[in-house]
């Protein structure tokens, strides 16, 4: 007779999805001894997931992708969900944690761009289109994509469904219209308040970690087009005021792309295939969630960002 030992597992969210479902395997052993035969088979129900174990202790983690709690995660969240197995030689346990992953930033359908030649739609630019960016002046699009998203069957909060950040909402004049980004798109902040709590005197916030449900709110499209515009660095571009961050790649993201998109990006920057980073750091630090919420608490509805005209002066 053995003496069993934990077994553990892990999942990413929207990445390796098989038919609707993240999946996780392994088999837990004795830490001697033979367990062959020694485990209780059956389906075990988790808050998330479930877990399907076999009398050699082979297992196999299911969980639907689709779920909200899983959807709401951003990168460096976790869940964890514990299963209490059996075997002859005593109990022990199969720890799985579910691992968050933020999606890709990207502008709408009709959104401004500011470039040398004065606002152009996004859904214009192609790469080799120049574009004004606030720290290098002008730089020239690297990779520029776009996906058609269907929501009209999807839940109020689903992860893609776009922020409205209302005219006037972030600072007076900006932005300039009302404007779609996705939930992740990550808009500028400075002023006093970043440097207070953050020490810095710019920082990025995703736009549904501000939505306050007056002036910035999810919106309930039942259609979006999201475009996304690459350089060679990570970018601060002005739309339609607003200043707010080109697509990011480095190290999350890529897997929310369908495979031709994916494969176009790889071939620009080979090093993302092991997702070290390659791409290079974000333009400013990102704020992680809770940091944005104390911001948007502390300074909603008062300005979060200075209008561009300002910055241009200082």
């Amino acid at each position: 007779m053995g003496f069993p030992r934990p077994s553990t597992g892990a999942v990413t969210e929207d990445t390796g999805v098989v038919g609707g479902n993240l999946v996780a395997s392994g088999d837990i052993d004795y830490y001697v001894g033979n367990d062959n035969g020694d485990w209780t088979p059956g389906t075990l129900t988790g808050t998330y997931g479930d877990l399907v174990i076999d009398s050699d202790g082979v297992w196999t983690y299911t969980a639907d992708n689709s779920q909200p709690a899983i959807q709401a995660l951003d990168t460096g969240d976790t869940l964890t969900e514990v299963f209490n197995v059996t075997s002859t030689g005593g109990n022990s346990t199969v720890t799985i944690t579910i691992n968050g992953l933020d999606e890709p930033p990207c502008f709408t359908r009709g959104t401004m761009i500011d470039t040398p030649h004065g606002p152009r739609p996004v859904e214009a630019l192609r790469a080799g289109d120049e574009v004004l960016t606030v720290d290098m002046g002008v730089q020239r699009i690297l990779w520029a994509g776009s996906k058609r998203v269907d929501l009209r069957d999807a839940a109020p909060d689903a992860r893609l469904r776009p922020v409205r950040v209302t005219a006037g909402s972030i600072a007076p004049g900006v932005p300039a219209r009302d404007l779609l980004v996705s939930p992740m798109h990550r808009i500028l902040i400075d002023g006093p308040e970043a440097q207070l709590y953050f020490g810095q005197d710019e920082v990025l916030a995703a736009a549904r970690h501000l939505v306050n449900g007056t002036t910035i709110v999810t919106d309930a499209v039942g259609e979006v087009e999201y475009f996304h515009l690459l350089f060679a660095r990570h970018q601060i571009l002005s739309a339609e005021g607003l200043i707010s961050e080109s697509f990011y790649p480095g190290g999350v993201g890529l897997s929310a792309f369908e495979e031709e998109a994916r494969e176009e990006i790889l071939t620009l920057f080979p090093e993302l295939r092991t997702l070290t980073g390659g791409y290079g750091k974000t333009a400013r630090d990102v704020l992680k969630r809770h940091e944005a919420d104390l911001l948007r608490r502390v300074t909603l509805p008062q300005p979060l960002i200075r209008p561009l005209m300002d910055r241009k002066a200082a």
